[in-house]
């Protein structure tokens, strides 16, 4: 377990290195990078954890990321012409590691599950197992619990909490349990509505409603969205639900073996779509940015946006022809709506679902009789930041950033 110097030069700004040695593999570090992430107790904050000295506008660039390497009692140390002193561990070294890239170790100890996807004939096991989307309102504050529900809303893309009081004052509380209410201009806090088109969207009717992700033409789409049924007296009304991320997968596979399906593949995650609200006259919101399917550098999906009642008409300055558009909508359309890829089930006074709005699409049949629902739109950040610090310990996430 030992530190060598192998190479530095320190005399070119920005060009400035050190190549170590540790444990038998060679690794580089920029003097700008050390010097930007300097240990000394003056550069960081210790409470707030964040940069008191700003290389760009407190040293000067040109003459600072100049400093004397050495290694002293098993530690890098740097001491900077400024009079500043760094101290870097073999464990900070090999955690920060960034070059070269084939002896760069994965940050394994916080990485989030993985995610699991799922069509009809899994959703029935999962379901069937009996130890899945079980969460029990009365025991909403114990720690397994709480964590439970974040986990199974981030690998699965959503998850039911039972025995639920049926009220609005109890959503809310499950609310912000979840995360931080986001205001809209359809309610501020929790929504609460009936087919009386109360604001000028279908969901306020008895209409059926085609899958469909919520808010595409907002730029900052809702990132989780909480259903809760509180009265129905009538007959219809069940919810639909497919996974995205299963959907994309099947997608891929079929681009793999077809080259129609490969252009259906690139339409899907590259060309943009416009979606509008225009039914209230003082709030009309427009978004044409985004694709339907927007994926990661791995090709895995981060967030769809799919809604065919609120798709504009325009179709200017499109990237591929307009007909091969509609093929590939009409082909994800039919993906979506196969009964293999979607799972069917009665909301229930009592129960409250929630779920990924990026990544699990929803739809409802047409319902008679009075009809109640209340629910959320929740940011994703505040989800992620608290299923972050659910996971993993203080100490060892900070030494991991």
């Amino acid at each position: 377990m030992t530190i060598e110097i192998i190479d530095y030069a320190v005399n070119s700004s920005f060009d400035n290195y050190v190549s170590l040695q540790i444990n038998g593999k060679a690794y580089l570090f920029h003097l700008v990078y050390l010097r930007d992430n300097c240990t000394d107790k003056k550069s960081f904050h210790d409470e707030t954890h964040q940069r008191l000295v700003d290389i760009f506008n407190d040293i000067d660039l040109e003459s600072d990321l100049n400093g004397a390497v050495d290694i002293e009692k098993g530690e890098l140390v740097v001491k900077w012409r400024d009079g500043a002193v760094s101290r870097f561990t073999e464990q900070w070294l090999l955690r920060h590691a960034y070059y070269p890239a084939d002896v760069v170790e994965p940050n394994e100890h916080v990485q989030f599950p993985e995610k699991i996807t799922w069509g009809r004939t899994k959703f029935d096991s999962l379901i069937q197992n009996g130890q899945h989307f079980k969460n029990d309102y009365q025991h909403l504050q114990d720690p397994s619990v709480k964590k439970n529900i974040f986990q199974e809303i981030y690998q699965y893309g959503f998850t039911l909490i039972q025995n639920v009081p049926v009220s609005i004052e109890a959503t809310k509380q499950v609310s912000e349990l979840i995360s931080i209410i986001r205001p809209t201009h359809y309610d501020t806090g929790v929504w609460d509505f009936t087919s009386d088109l109360a604001k000028k969207d279908t969901a306020y009717t008895s209409l059926a409603i085609d899958m469909h992700t919520d808010g595409n033409y907002w730029y900052e789409t809702p990132g989780l969205q909480l259903f809760h049924l509180l009265f129905h007296d009538g007959e219809g009304g069940e919810t639909r639900i497919c996974d995205v991320a299963r959907v994309l997968e099947l997608i891929k596979a079929r681009a793999a073996e077809d080259e129609s399906w490969q252009e259906t593949l690139d339409i899907l995650t590259k060309q943009p779509i416009e979606f509008h609200q225009s039914g209230e006259p003082e709030n009309v919101f427009v978004e044409n940015r985004f694709p339907i399917l927007q994926i990661d550098d791995d090709g895995n999906l981060v967030q769809c946006r799919w809604n065919t009642s609120d798709r504009s008409s325009m179709m200017k300055n499109a990237k591929y022809p307009v007909n091969k558009i509609y093929l590939a909508m009409s082909r994800f359309n039919e993906l979506i709506n196969d009964t293999v890829n979607y799972v069917r089930f009665p909301l229930a006074p009592g129960t409250i679902f929630v779920f990924d709005n990026w990544r699990v699409l929803h739809a409802r049949t047409a319902f008679n009789g009075k009809r109640r629902l209340c629910g959320s739109y929740l940011t994703r950040d505040d989800f992620i930041a608290r299923f972050r610090s659910l996971l993993f310990d203080r100490e060892q996430w900070l030494n991991s950033v």
